[in-house]
């Protein structure tokens, strides 16, 4: 069970947007180094989503590193993606909340859907 399905755990509460890192992380030189062990577990343990009640960006394995923003407290979300990125369908997000609490997630999988998912959530468009 992943981690966000195991805190998804009120009735009312359904994940409406999953967003994954990009498989682009397996082309970076570190990777051939580690023998892609490193970006495999980096893939398989960090993700984003979007609730009906929240947002949930969390990262690693051993240590764990979450950042759960309530839709009411939510400010802002930017993306960037240079042109190789909206070629290849990823970018980098950061999610700020009202009081300055920010999170990023860089090599986001399809990026603007997330934004997307997390405006109609917020906003009901």
């Amino acid at each position: 069970m992943r981690y966000i399905d195991s805190i998804v755990t009120a009735p009312e509460e359904r994940i409406l947007h999953r967003a994954r890192l990009h498989w682009t992380i397996f082309l970076r030189p570190s990777s051939l180094l580690t023998l892609l062990v490193l970006p495999l577990v980096r893939w398989l343990t960090c993700e984003a989503v979007v609730t009906s009640r929240r947002i949930v960006i969390a990262n690693g394995w051993l240590s764990r590193r979450t950042f759960e923003l309530p839709l009411s407290r939510f400010e802002s979300i930017r993306v960037e993606q240079n042109v190789a990125a909206r070629i290849l369908g990823y970018g980098s997000v950061l999610v700020v909340g009202v009081g300055g609490g920010r999170q990023g997630f860089a090599h986001m999988s399809r990026p603007l859907a997330f934004r997307r998912a997390a405006e109609q959530a917020i906003y009901g468009d």
